[in-house]
């Protein structure tokens, strides 16, 4: 009898579990009180299987946002979903493919693996609060192996590249390369290690907090010979190159 009871509970629950996934999109994300810096347009389909055109976080716009919700993740709690956004092939575009997993009820902690995401370099730095103005070019690429994060980091295993990387200079853009860092947990933080060869020979640690205070960056550098001069005389304003030409510097300054 027990038995029983237990198997129209369960059934009960997938049912209303399912009826609620199959509920139009736009009906509940109409419904959602979202933060200030999060706007959602043109949504369509349902909470199993949507589609956003646009979603705007921190005035940077994500085109044609996709998702796919696992019913049978509903089941233990959690809500799984396989997302997609943007054109990858389109270096002006903020795109991401991936699974993203958080809880039913909580979303403190999520966790996602095989995750890729790209991002124009000129839009990341337009939020970004620099010492001097860089105009650069080229886009950021982040693969997570594996993340686990909320409200701090877990676990992380990822690589981040700065593919084709460029910066304005008098005479026209100034072409550096490409910069490959690992990623990991630091603590409760995220730490980014950059590592030769690229055309700087930059070789550098930053231990980011979440709360993007506070952050630590140590390391060394010296401008390839083929890179013009004005980069080997802007070199120098971060310090004079010891016997091997390598200029170290740290933030803080100590």
């Amino acid at each position: 009898m027990k038995s029983k009871v237990s198997w129209i509970i369960g059934g009960i629950l997938a049912f209303l579990l399912f009826a609620i996934a199959y509920i139009p999109a736009v009906q509940v994300i109409g419904r959602l009180s979202l933060p200030n810096n999060v706007s959602i347009s043109g949504v369509s389909g349902s909470l199993f299987s949507g589609k956003a055109q646009t979603v705007v976080v921190n005035s940077l716009p994500i085109n044609n946002v996709k998702w796919e919700l696992n019913p049978l993740h509903l089941l233990l709690g959690k809500a799984k979903l396989d997302l997609k956004a943007g054109n990858i092939r389109d270096k002006n575009d903020i795109a991401f493919e991936g699974p993203v997993t958080t809880g039913l009820f909580s979303q403190n902690t999520v966790n996602t693996e095989n995750f890729t995401l790209y991002l124009p370099v000129d839009r990341v730095l337009a939020q970004v609060r620099l010492p001097l103005p860089v105009n650069a070019g080229g886009r950021f690429k982040v693969s997570l192996n594996d993340l686990t994060f909320g409200p701090a980091c877990e676990s992380l295993d990822g690589t981040g590249d700065w593919l084709n990387a460029t910066v304005a200079g008098t005479q026209g853009p100034i072409d550096f390369g490409t910069y490959s860092a690992t990623l990991r947990c630091e603590g409760e933080d995220i730490g980014i290690m950059v590592n030769e060869p690229n055309l700087l020979s930059l070789s550098m640690d930053a231990v980011i907090p979440t709360n993007m205070k506070n952050i630590r960056v140590s390391g060394q550098f010296k401008p390839d010979a083929s890179l013009p001069n004005e980069v080997h005389q802007a070199a120098r304003l971060f310090g004079t190159p010891n016997n091997s030409g390598f200029i170290a510097f740290q933030i803080p300054r100590t």
